[in-house]
């Protein structure tokens, strides 16, 4: 009984924590309703919309630093095998110098995250000193950047979302996703 009650608390405590996370500074979980395909956001979190023109020279300013940054600290082409990513010889699963470095150019960013297909493997966003890869669905936008290989943008509760294709021979292989506070 004693082993139940512990188990109890302390999935209360990291329901908190995970509440309490959201509430600052982590990225907008979105869930996709299966019978429909129609993405839904969990209560109380702010909605996406499509960034409008004038925000253009945003996203190109945001794509533009990430792609020099990228070419620059990381030379080589983009590679995938299974869900691993890799840009000349360096790997990005598990070691996160990518995300790490890109957070650093946008001060006051909500994270950095790439995506796969549909798993997240690398994240800047913490809750603690882990890396936030699972527990959030993939926004459905990072699927239509797979799809069409164009760079986009979502505004949410102040901050510009844009979502970069990464590249191999013009295919999309991965989609990297910022949030940039909207000036």
């Amino acid at each position: 009984m004693a082993k139940k009650k512990w188990l109890i608390a302390v999935t209360i405590m990291v329901l908190m924590v995970s509440l309490a996370g959201c509430a600052k500074k982590s990225e907008v979980p979105k869930t996709t309703q299966p019978s429909t395909g129609t993405s839904q956001l969990p209560e109380g979190h702010p909605t996406e919309t499509l960034a409008q023109p004038g925000n253009k020279e945003s996203q190109a300013a945001v794509e533009t630093k990430i792609n020099d940054l990228l070419n620059k600290s990381y030379p080589g082409d983009w590679k995938v095998a299974g869900t691993t990513l890799s840009k000349g010889s360096y790997t990005e699963n598990g070691n996160y110098k990518i995300v790490d470095d890109i957070e650093k150019l946008f001060p006051g960013t909500m994270g950095v995250s790439i995506f796969v297909g549909e798993e997240r493997i690398s994240s800047s966003v913490k809750q603690g000193t882990e890396r936030v890869l699972k527990g959030y669905p993939t926004p459905t936008t990072v699927g239509e950047v797979m799809k069409s290989g164009s760079t986009t943008s979502t505004l949410s509760s102040g901050y510009l979302k844009v979502y970069v294709p990464l590249k191999s021979s013009g295919k999309t292989v991965a989609v990297l996703t910022v949030s940039t506070p909207q000036q």
